[in-house]
């Protein structure tokens, strides 16, 4: 992701919906007509990253002064509006091992909500930015429901730029207790088959294992809150964003075992913080669009590959990068191999 505006990004959001509104019918549909403009797009762009500079230039920085404004500061979750088909909680480890990713996704607002727009365009996105219980009233620091509007991008930047960053004390984070509470919100007509909660952390929380851990002051056992969790959402997935492995095998645990392989988005493997970066917000985004249902999952694959080859941060390694992106999203799709060879040949533009 880069620090573009939610303007800057909505005629890309658009493109998604394009793509998944359209009837395929069968895998030898013939394409839509704004697929063949894409296709000419992306052999355009591959051609010009195999050009590219080793090392790209320096990203563009956002220009905010038009997007902050005190008065628009929602640092309490209420509700979803009347408007709300879908509403999606956003769980964000404000810890300090974490903060770069806290702070990444702070400064990507115009980005998430501009694409969750093209994804659905009726959801809304309440955050949680939490930590640790030594952490006094910095533990949860909350973003209320925003629609996926220029507005609702000046209430998200607004609210995140007062989250303050908290230091924690032991290795693991209050999760047991975040996860617990996050289930008292009041969803009012939103039904729990459109309700949708993504953890993204680079820990657990108490008694799951960790060797730094001080337990959970309010002695909460985790494995009640996370049967609380499948009572109150449709869906709950974590994304993992440590880069050490055996952190990964102990988040499955937050997950039923028969949807670790769907519902747990480990980074681990990805060692370089950046590309960690990058993919941890489109993660994200790529949950929603999968709460949609896969072609709409596609569709926002097929726009974020595009994304890449346009903005090639990695330079000539650019397309190399993406392809493995997109194969590890792919995975999480619950396609069979001959739905998911279509799909391939959608989104790279075969």
């Amino acid at each position: 992701m880069s620090g573009n505006s939610y303007r800057g990004y909505r005629d890309r959001a658009e493109r998604v919906r394009s793509y998944a509104d359209y009837d395929y019918g069968s895998p030898r549909s013939s394409p839509s007509p704004a697929e063949i403009h894409r296709s000419d797009r992306v052999h355009e762009a591959r051609e010009r990253v195999r050009d590219a500079p080793p090392k790209p230039p320096a990203r563009p920085i956002r220009d905010t002064n038009e997007t902050y404004d005190s008065d628009l500061i929602r640092n309490k979750i209420t509700r979803p509006s009347e408007h709300a088909s879908q509403v999606h909680v956003l769980l964000i480890d404000n810890s300090g091992s974490n903060r770069q990713m806290a702070e990444h996704l702070r400064k990507t607002s115009g980005y998430l909500l501009a694409m969750l727009r093209g994804i659905d365009p009726a959801a809304e996105l309440a955050i949680c930015y939490f930590s640790d219980h030594c952490d006094g009233e910095n533990i949860r620091q909350d973003v209320d429901f925003v629609r996926s509007t220029e507005m609702g991008d000046k209430i998200l930047y607004s609210t995140t730029r007062h989250v303050r960053g908290a230091d924690g004390g032991d290795a693991a984070e209050a999760i047991e207790c975040i996860l617990w509470d996050i289930c008292e919100i009041n969803f009012a007509h939103v039904p729990k088959g459109r309700r949708h909660l993504t953890l993204v952390t680079d820990v657990v929380g108490h008694g799951m294992g960790l060797r730094d851990d001080n337990g959970c002051t309010r002695r909460r056992d985790w494995r009640k809150s996370v049967d609380r969790v499948y009572e109150t959402f449709e869906t709950f997935v974590v994304v993992g964003c440590s880069d050490q492995g055996y952190v990964g095998t102990l988040q499955t645990q937050f997950l039923r075992k028969e949807r670790i392989v769907f519902d747990h988005v480990d980074l681990s493997s990805i060692h370089s913080l950046e590309h960690r970066l990058g993919i941890c917000g489109n993660a994200f985004l790529f949950l929603a669009s999968r709460a949609m249902g896969n072609q709409t999952a596609v569709a926002f694959l097929m726009t974020l590959y595009e994304k890449w080859l346009e903005d090639p941060i990695f330079g000539q390694k650019t397309d190399l990068a993406a392809q493995e992106a997109i194969e590890r999203f792919l995975k999480y799709l619950e396609m069979s191999e001959e739905e998911k060879q279509v799909a391939r040949a959608r989104i790279f533009a075969e």
